[in-house]
């Protein structure tokens, strides 16, 4: 019998209304099943659209493979166009069948009409899970609670398509378990670190991939027909997949048209965005462009539109700042903004800049009154001319100078030569591209002061079709300006740079054509320079005597203005002279004052020139080992102070010794001065090709010795 404690534990009593089925029972061993009759399983929702045209991305997928194997939250970010959603279907269709469903919704975060709120998605998505009308609660906290507790536990894809931020994803996320969510959006939305996300940037095609594109769209036959012509389309489309398919989806519907005439329409820039566009429209770069743009407020938007100015192919927050008008710190903060809406790409160095297609509809966006993009560009400019001129002053101090920003340069702006020589190294594409709109705006002696201050690099780095492209531009701005000194400086310039390349008759017409304008000018250091120049072409062309007389009357006006650092570039000239003429004695204490004056000017490029002079002139006059030491002292200098050339040249004239010397490292050292001749685009190239033509093989494993 019981005890009445017993029997209060084991009764159960049912209190308070009941609505449906009950069910009592006293002691239960094992599970209880409970089965209500015609119950219906869990719907299985396959919401997934088919994935449309798909082409490349084999790494892409190889990533979201990986990232798969983890279910979780991934987000597919990339500028309008680019292709995520077709990216995420087709990875989504591969993988589909290892889950019970899919699940998906446009959140038209970019359509243009406003993004959907959070309780229209999880309305239908509860629908799709099987919850009945009249149970699903009108608040957007209730809904995605009852969302969470539908999805937990099940293993459900979830594609979110175009989120315009966290907080519109945020409460569509399900359950704890086994789902794999995946969110598509022009924006980074790094909120969503919180919640376990994982990224991934799509970038255009590139060309293998937008050709294999096209190639969908028209035919494999047409590609075939036309293959630079489809090159150059998918060029001007800038691999971006959507571009592609618009100017693809028009030649499709259009059989009889070849390929070139969409690029005929595509390369003139004012057209192409309204050429990349179907005839419905339902297909449209411009419009996917503008959805982006809108979504930005008042001054991303102003930012976006100055910074469509830049004619260069990136730029820096500096760079930014002086364009937009601002500081440093809030141009940066604007650009990251400009990144987070995928309008700009951002690059290792803190460098950003913008798809071909993007720069083309800042540049017509809404646009700003003319007044304001001219002033934007000519801050943007004096930027680059004043950060120029102090890279220019911190490389070589003591080097005359045309230009007014030179007067009173920035402050502080490079640490050490090494940083000015990679700023300019870093930024003559942008340098080259402002100089040329520069001129195309009737700046003009902003173009031809940018050419001035690029010297550094031009004789260090050598970059010759950029040197000579810079300094014809320069030339033709300073004509455009009327300005004769301007022209004698670069055409001097323009002298070196023939002068280099062994192109004699080229280098004497500029160099007598200078001269002849700074005589008319009066401009007496002017006239040193194109005296040197015809001095060197003189002794490059076998003629010591007479170089030695040309440079004697430049090293004179260099001493009337008492300007050692001219003295030194002179005697420096007349040593290689004397000892191309065989006065060995005369050439090796010249040279060694030379050495001595550079070192106390503190000038290591022109120091480390007049080691290698200093070498050949003492291999001329017999002594190897004392041309050994100094051609060594040269190439380690050459290298320390990143001067490719004169490294290459210490190599060579290094070799001329072991060939004295019977040393098996001729070969070697030719070797790697060819290597350096030859990224240089250099004619030496030739020259010591033939000398190594000439050697016997070396032996297996005996490299020889060579400075290290």
């Amino acid at each position: 019998m019981q005890s009445p404690d017993e029997r209060d534990r084991w009764t159960n009593e049912l209190t308070g209304r009941i609505a449906g089925s009950s069910v009592q029972a006293g002691s239960i061993a094992g599970g209880v099943h409970i089965t209500a009759p015609g119950a219906a399983p869990l719907p299985v929702p396959a919401q997934l659209p088919p994935p449309g045209l798909f082409a490349n991305r084999r790494s892409e997928l190889r990533r979201l493979a990986a990232l798969a194997e983890h279910p979780g939250l991934v987000v597919l970010t990339g500028p309008g166009g680019v292709g995520k959603t077709t990216l995420a279907l087709r990875w989504l269709h591969e993988l589909k069948d290892g889950y019970e469903g899919q699940l998906f919704i446009d959140l038209r975060g970019f359509s243009g009409a406003g993004p959907l709120s959070p309780d229209e998605p999880l309305e239908r998505f509860l629908r799709a899970l099987g919850a009945a009308p009249e149970s699903i609660p009108p608040g957007t906290d209730e809904q995605s609670a009852l969302f969470r507790s539908m999805t937990t536990g099940r293993r459900l894809v979830v594609l979110l398509d175009n989120a315009v931020s966290a907080a519109q994803v945020r409460p569509l996320l399900p359950g704890a378990g086994g789902s794999l969510v995946v969110v598509t959006s022009r924006h980074r939305l790094t909120g969503l670190v919180v919640d376990g996300a994982r990224f991934l940037d799509v970038d255009p095609l590139g060309e293998p991939g937008a050709l294999e594109l096209l190639e969908h769209l028209i035919g494999a036959d047409r590609i075939g027909a036309e293959r630079d012509h489809a090159r150059s389309l998918v060029a001007l489309c800038g691999t971006l997949p959507l571009a592609v398919c618009a100017s693809g989806a028009r030649l499709a519907a259009r059989r009889r048209w070849p390929i070139a005439r969409a690029v005929a329409e595509l390369g003139d820039e004012t057209r192409r965005l309204s050429a990349l566009r179907t005839g419905e429209g339902d297909i449209s770069v411009s419009a996917v462009f503008n959805t982006s743009y809108q979504a930005l407020d008042g001054e991303h938007a102003a930012a976006y539109r100055l910074l469509g100015v830049h004619p260069g192919p990136d730029l820096c927050a500096a760079a930014a700042a002086a364009l937009i008008g601002t500081d440093e710190e809030r141009a940066a903060e604007l650009l990251d903004g400009l990144v987070d809406a995928s309008l700009l790409l951002d690059g290792p160095g803190d460098r950003y800049r913008f798809h071909d297609l993007v720069r083309l509809h800042a540049r017509n966006a809404s646009p700003a009154p003319a007044p304001d993009r001219g002033t934007a560009f000519a801050r943007l400019a004096g930027w680059y001319l004043a950060t120029a001129v102090a890279a220019d002053l911190t490389l070589i101090p003591g080097r005359w100078h045309l230009g007014e920003r030179y007067a009173a340069p920035p402050d502080d702006l490079f640490g050490s030569r090494a940083e000015a020589l990679e700023w300019l190294e870093r930024e003559r594409p942008n340098l080259e591209a402002v100089a040329q709109e520069a001129h195309e705006t009737g700046r003009h002696a902003i173009t031809w002061q940018i050419s001035e201050a690029m010297w550094p690099l031009f004789l260090q780095r050598k970059h010759y079709p950029s040197w000579i492209r810079t300094y014809e531009l320069g030339l033709a701005a300073a004509e455009s300006c009327g300005d004769l000194k301007a022209q004698a400086r670069m055409l001097e310039g323009l002298g070196v740079a023939r002068l280099n390349l062994q192109d004699f008759g080229a280098a004497t017409g500029h160099y007598e054509t200078a001269l002849a304008l700074e005589r008319r000018t009066g401009h007496r250091l002017g006239e040193a320079s194109a005296l040197e120049g015809l001095g060197v072409l003189a002794l490059a062309t076998g003629a010591p005597s007479h170089a030695t007389e040309l440079f004697t009357l430049a090293r004179d006006v260099h001493a009337d203005l008492e300007r050692p650092r001219g003295i030194a570039l002179m005697d420096r000239h007349i040593g290689e002279a004397l000892s191309a003429a065989g006065r060995h004695t005369e050439a090796e204490e010249t040279l060694t004052g030379v050495l001595e004056t550079f070192t106390l000017l503190d000038e290591p490029y022109h120091r480390a020139r007049t080691l290698t002079c200093l070498g050949q002139a003492r291999l001329r006059a017999g002594r190897p080992d004392g041309a050994a030491a100094a051609l060594r002292e040269a190439h380690d200098a050459a290298r320390e102070m990143d001067a490719p050339h004169v490294e290459a040249d210490a190599l060579r004239e290094l070799a001329r010794v072991a060939e004295r010397l019977g040393d098996p490292a001729e070969r070697p050292l030719l070797e790697r001065a060819l290597a350096i001749y030859t990224a240089l685009g250099s004619p030496q190239t030739a020259q010591v090709t033939a000398r190594l033509a000439d050697l016997p093989a070396a032996p297996p494993g005996d490299p020889g010795s060579a400075p290290s």
